[in-house]
């Protein structure tokens, strides 16, 4: 998805009278439009709802829907973690309220990666795990848990697998063996490090392999990506939920595991392994 202040920048030379209102606004109160129903942004800036409604389709979104959905992965761009906290408690009247309202969203995020990401792409992701000559994880900032999560899995299943969060080096020293016939799984979302942007462009120039977990298959990453997939983690806490995306990871695991007989044997024998006890 087009992050909107390119798409109001390729597009702001043929904006109506009307549309420039709306740009205005959106870039100067982002926050509260990606709030907002196409009746309330026209009311607030005054203009007619029609308006929104062409504006949404002249910046190349197909509907309202798409065009909020826009605004709200700006907002994971732009707001900082106490805003993000802020914007929680301005939607909640107690604790108890606010606790329900992040499950309910990611349980709703949950159930959104499944159409996000199209199951040819989920094939292509563990095809290409399958045959790799080494595997290599990387978690950008709160998602580094979520990359050990998906490695002790894949640990399993597969043969040669390094997740660099945990050597305790800087990621392009943990990175120098790669090489081609390799690949290298980065998370990461908003805001992007130039170290994850380094590591995949270094990846790149190995010709290893290189896949995505985003926000978005228009993000920093999945652009320097072969494979891209999307995770919708929210704007709660320290930049969004990890729920959703650990869900995607276990999602990775079980199509690994049910498209090859001999990782599915694995598995079963390390669970077995771990319900294992010492006969008295």
């Amino acid at each position: 998805m087009k992050r909107i202040n390119e798409a109001i920048a390729e597009k702001a030379n043929g904006f109506t009278k009307g549309q420039h209102l709306l740009a205005r606004f959106i870039t100067e109160h982002c926050d509260k439009a990606a709030f907002m129903s196409s009746f309330d942004l026209a009311a607030v800036t005054g203009v007619s709802q029609s308006t929104v409604i062409r504006f949404a389709s002249a910046l190349g979104y197909q509907g309202y829907g798409d065009f909020q959905d826009a605004l709200q992965v700006e907002l994971k761009y732009r707001l900082t973690t106490l805003e993000r906290f802020e914007l929680v408690e301005e939607n909640s009247s107690s604790d108890a309220e606010m606790l329900n309202n992040i499950a309910m969203h990611d349980a709703m995020n949950i159930k959104k990666n499944l159409s996000l990401n199209p199951m040819d792409a989920l094939h292509n992701l563990c095809t290409r795990l399958m045959l790799s000559g080494k595997i290599y994880l990387y978690g950008q900032g709160f998602a580094s848990p979520a990359a050990m999560y998906l490695a002790s899995y894949l640990r399993i299943l597969l043969p040669n697998v390094c997740c660099i969060n945990q050597l305790g080096q800087e990621p392009l020293s943990s990175a120098a063996g790669m090489d081609a016939g390799d690949l290298l799984l980065c998370i990461g979302f908003p805001a992007h490090q130039r170290t994850t942007l380094e590591l995949l462009a270094y990846a790149r120039e190995q010709e290893v392999c290189t896949a995505i977990i985003s926000e978005s298959h228009d993000s920093p990453l999945a652009k320097e990506a072969d494979i891209s997939l999307i995770a919708e983690c929210g704007d709660f806490g320290l930049g969004g939920s990890i729920a959703p995306l650990i869900s995607l990871c276990s999602m990775i695991v079980c199509l690994l595991s049910k498209t090859d007989d001999k990782a599915q044997r694995k598995l079963n024998t390390f669970t077995a392994a771990t319900q294992f006890q010492i006969k008295e």
